[in-house]
């Protein structure tokens, strides 16, 4: 029996609107073992990104959590990645200034920034 790779539990995910909260997950529950081979299909809108984004840690759910390995997600971290469906840099920096941005954000604790700069370049 193998160990769960990736679990959610209980996940809503609420947004404040100016006409109240709107709920795009409601008792989102998973389970992933390691190795598995899962996609995530539905209609434009549903919440599939907002369970991606909450996978990666870049959301906080507002109910319910993911444990990914046995540590709870409420963080970005090098082990997990998104590909955006638009557009995610911020068009004022550099090409250099968009990656350094995120590869300072992942590894600020584990790299100096000699070793920063050699990972980028």
């Amino acid at each position: 029996m193998s160990k769960t790779h990736l679990e959610l539990t209980g996940v809503e995910m609420a947004f404040d609107t100016p006409k109240g909260p709107f709920v795009a997950l409601d008792n989102v529950n998973l389970k992933i073992q390691k190795g598995e081979f899962v996609s995530l299909i539905g209609h434009s809108g549903c919440g599939k990104s907002t369970v991606l984004n909450i996978v990666a840690g870049l959301l906080q759910a507002t109910k319910g959590g993911c444990v990914l390995d046995g540590h709870e997600v409420n963080s970005p971290g090098p082990e997990r990645a998104v590909v955006f469906q638009n557009h995610a840099l911020m068009p004022w920096l550099t090409v250099y200034e968009n990656v350094e941005l995120a590869v300072r954000q992942v590894f600020r604790k584990s790299m100096n920034r000699k070793e920063r700069r050699d990972w980028i370049t």
